[in-house]
């Protein structure tokens, strides 16, 4: 069959009648029920039919001329001499670059330094993180005549402080700017203007927000060392920006080509031509969980794609462990194997923007570029990053998108795979979240979250204070035939498991303090009144399912607590019984 013949064997359809064809098949709802919005605010769109205006020539296309990126595996260790021995494992098995992201000694020798620098013949480093950055520095300075170093060697100094709420005294910054300027002289290879969205990304803000806080922070940079006597072109050349990859795919992927896009505008403010900026990225703590954390090598897998996708110079992927305390070797494994098989067996470091062209991911990278050059001059009319910071207005705005993550958290329109949905009775020991806060006593700090600290919060009280283990069951009524109750009895199932919290199932109602009802609607016309009316004193009833408003306020008058369905705010729920079963063991 020739060309043209196949080409004439299609019919052409229109937009229209594809929506048709769509909402004929939908049960009565609308193509509009399938659009998503994020906490961007952007609507996702099931369907993407045009390409945004614009020529070829996007930012991520001529960034550079492929994909590649190095493998930035940071590691963790107790000792000096241990961390030393990491990195050598590290870059023996396809790391590329000397990392060290923690260290339980702070007083390393000149010895110590040499032996972790000749680890390389070329030592290329990739150091953001402030402790490692003060213990390493007046060693690399005095290295000036000896050992020529490149890479990223700096933390950023306006984040850092948000994430512990101080303000920045004026001898701080003073000695900021002669930090960097003595490194520039003694070792001009590395960048050490470092601005890293981290911070944002983990206290809850949305990836508009992380954009404008980038762009902020690079004008404050910018003005504040030119006005040392410094040329815009070295000011960028030292400059390294570092952001989280999350765990919403495509919009991570779009974040990061609307940052070149936004880049490529804002420099062009300066008359200084097209100059790249260094970028790097990593798998986002806020994304991670200590139960199942075996699915933590999925999330950061899926991070780590989008940050190759969207084209990072630097990338590190977080061991899957973490969360549990000191990564093992198995998790340092998978974790640099993750990048390897991007790498090598899905060929993306050869491939120049490889997101470009889908209409879905060019729009939305066009819609988080314009909503975030628009925040971007809001924070600049304010006074500029250090102010909205030193005022709070950043934090308070993040807070409220964080106080939105929690309420879909607790009413499960966000999954979290093993933490809100599919979680295992079995529970990993969880670190002390008794005093956890939703809202900080300080506003103009930025707290470190984690998506699912709610639901591993209630897990973390009862495991500390011995009662996991020891409280009485929750007796699950079942009304009729097995096929009749078995889905509402695993949706309950299913909720108490996400607490480790004990059920039994019986066929009539029992003496635990927790009852829930499961069956039809049928069978809770016929038998749930009767089964409310006679609940002990110390008793909650509650319903599965949803069940006619009218039947379900006569029976709250006769005694039910509650019904249970897909919506409810199920972090209270299990608060509250959790509380009932408390007050009667404790009897």
């Amino acid at each position: 069959m020739m060309k043209e013949d196949v080409k004439n064997s299609f019919e052409d359809y229109t937009f229209e009648q594809w929506q048709q064809l769509l909402e004929s098949s939908l049960k009565g709802k609308t193509l509009e029920d399938l659009h998503t919005k994020t906490y961007e605010g952007i609507t996702l769109q099931p369907l993407y039919t045009v390409r945004p205006e614009g020529d070829d020539l996007h930012p991520s296309r001529w960034w550079a001329e492929n994909n590649d990126w190095l493998i930035s595996q940071q590691v963790k260790a107790a000792s000096i001499d241990e961390a030393i021995q990491q990195v050598k494992e590290e870059l023996k098995k396809g790391t590329e670059v000397i990392s060290i992201k923690k260290c339980g000694e702070k007083n390393w020798s000149q010895e110590q330094i040499n032996a972790l620098l000749s680890l390389q013949e070329k030592p290329h480093l990739f150091f953001h993180s402030k402790q490692t950055v003060e213990s390493f520095l007046p060693f690399l300075t005095a290295l000036r005549n000896e050992t020529v170093i490149e890479g990223i060697f700096g933390y950023d100094l306006l984040s850092d402080h948000a994430a512990s709420g101080e303000a920045i005294s004026k001898e701080t910054k003073e000695r900021w700017v002669l930090t960097v300027t003595e490194l520039s002289h003694c070792q001009p290879s590395l960048k050490s203007l470092v601005i890293s969205t981290i911070p944002y990304h983990n206290a809850g803000a949305n990836a508009i927000q992380e954009l404008s806080a980038a762009l902020a922070q690079a004008s404050w940079i910018i003005n504040h060392f030119a006005q040392e006597g410094w040329k815009v072109e070295d000011i960028v050349e030292k400059m390294h920006i570092q952001f989280p990859a999350g765990g919403n795919f495509f919009l991570e992927v779009a974040k990061l080509r609307a940052f070149r896009a936004l880049w490529s505008h804002f420099i062009s403010c300066y008359n200084v031509g097209d100059l790249p900026v260094s970028l790097g990225s990593e798998s986002s703590a806020f994304t991670k969980t200590v139960q199942d954390a075996h699915v933590n090598i999925l999330r950061s897998g899926n991070e780590a794609f989008a940050a190759a996708l969207g084209g990072v110079n630097y990338l590190h992927v977080e061991p899957f462990d973490s969360p549990l305390g000191a990564p093992s070797a198995l998790g340092s494994r998978i974790a640099r194997n993750i990048q390897l098989i991007l790498k090598e067996e899905t060929f993306l470091k050869g491939i120049a923007d490889p997101g470009g062209g889908s209409y879905y991911i060019e729009t939305i990278s066009k819609q988080l570029a314009e909503e975030s050059w628009s925040s971007f001059l809001a924070i600049e009319e304010k006074g500029g990053i250090e102010e909205v910071l030193a005022t709070g207005i950043l934090q308070e705005q993040i807070q409220q998108v964080w106080e939105q993550r929690v309420k879909d958290s607790a009413v499960r329109k966000v999954t979290i795979v093993g933490t809100n949905r599919y979680a295992s009775a079995q529970k990993n020991i969880m670190p002390d979240r008794s005093k956890l806060q939703n809202k900080p006593e300080n506003n103009k700090r930025l707290t470190a979250h984690s998506t699912g600290e709610q639901w591993e919060a209630i897990v973390s009280v009862l495991q500390h204070e011995g009662e996991l283990e020891s409280l009485p069951p929750v007796e699950i009524v079942a009304l009729g035939q097995l096929k009749d109750y078995k889905p509402r009895v695993d949706f309950i199932v299913g909720i108490l498991n996400t607490a480790g919290l004990k059920s039994s199932v019986l066929s009539q109602a029992g003496d635990s303090p927790v009852q829930i009802i499961c069956g039809t609607n049928e069978a809770y016309s016929q038998y749930a009144g009767d089964l409310v009316l006679k609940k002990k004193p110390y008793q909650s009833i509650y319903i599965a399912g949803k069940v006619e408003d009218s039947l379900a306020e006569e029976w709250r008058s006769t005694g039910l607590t509650d019904t249970l369905f897909e919506g409810k705010d199920m972090i209270e729920f299990l608060t509250s019984i959790i509380r009932q079963l408390k007050e009667v063991k404790s009897q």
